[in-house]
């Protein structure tokens, strides 16, 4: 019985042994990284990106078809989510669900807000508002009610924090903010770059960071961006940019905007947008190329930052 068990711990010793040789011996599996996330809101603004791209695989899920691949030998995952706040919101979740970046870049036109922005310009989110979240009054406001001073009184309209329920906690939040390391990789990338002039101009865009403000609206009136101006300090507007760092934020991962001037959001916009919608998309796609390039070679580190 003795000489029975020592060869049965023998045999199974000997087979544990050759189980962990053959281990050893394959071949170890790949460590995928995460990608960067770029996201754009029409394939027109996505263009220059899919171009800079080795792609490597496209998937598509529902509306939204990913691409998959890589950029100056940098893992990136690229797709247009559709124009307006839900196709972002939705987009951007099932980005982060299927392959969880490492970080997120927005990258397309906007309207010019501030009155010192021109067609052309540059904004970097500093923070990203949703304009058009809040509460509708009666014209002129309610009788004996005292309202915050950015309330729209005029068109019935007071706006309010998007509310965020997380940790356990309801928060409003107005402002969301974008990725400190991720601002200063998107400055690096334009002072690294050469832009064209304007098209029918001698100038070059400038380059700022500061507030972008998000809505379901796509503005076409000075009335309109006078008060986005004074309610939130905007430099610039466009429809998808919240959106995206809401879902970010709730998630925690990283993010910043990157958005070119096509318009003022005046009276002309709509004709005005179409002259210079791809100058405007190509400097965006240009700077967000050049950050993952920098990403690549000088090994950035960038940090979530809960906030």
């Amino acid at each position: 019985m003795k000489n029975k068990i020592t060869y049965m711990v023998i045999t199974l010793t000997t087979v544990v042994l050759l189980i962990i040789a053959v281990a050893v011996m394959l071949p170890k599996p790949k460590v995928v990284e995460k990608p960067i996330a770029i996201i754009s809101a029409f394939p027109g603004e996505l263009t220059k990106i899919i171009e800079a791209m080795e792609v490597e695989k496209n998937i598509t899920i529902a509306q939204w078809t990913f691409h998959l691949g890589k950029i100056h030998g940098v893992n990136v995952v690229a797709f247009f989510c559709g124009v307006g706040k839900v196709n972002t919101a939705a987009g951007t979740e099932l980005l982060i669900q299927q392959f969880n970046p490492r970080f997120i870049i927005f990258s397309g036109i906007s309207g010019g807000v501030a009155p010192f922005t021109d067609i052309g310009d540059i904004t970097i989110s500093e923070v990203v508002a949703q304009h058009d979240y809040g509460l509708v009054v009666p014209i002129g406001g309610l009788k004996d009610i005292q309202y915050p001073e950015e309330a729209e009184l005029e068109r019935g309209f007071v706006p309010q924090g998007v509310p965020i329920y997380k940790f356990g906690n309801t928060t409003r939040i107005k402002f969301f903010k974008a990725n400190p390391d991720l601002i200063k990789l998107a400055l690096k990338a334009t002072e690294e770059l050469t832009f064209e002039n304007v098209p029918g101009t001698t100038r070059k865009p400038v380059i700022r960071v500061g507030v972008i403000v998000t809505g379901d609206q796509f503005i076409a009136s000075t009335e309109k961006v006078d008060w986005l101006y004074k309610t939130f300090n905007a430099l610039s507007t466009e429809m998808e940019g919240g959106a995206m760092a809401q879902v970010a934020y709730i998630h925690n991962i990283p993010w910043v905007i990157i958005r070119t001037n096509s318009d003022r959001a005046d009276e002309i916009a709509v004709e005005i947008i179409k002259e210079f919608w791809q100058y405007a998309a190509n400097n965006s796609a240009n700077i967000v190329i050049k950050m993952i390039e920098l990403f690549s070679k000088e090994k950035i580190e960038i940090v979530a930052t809960i906030t």
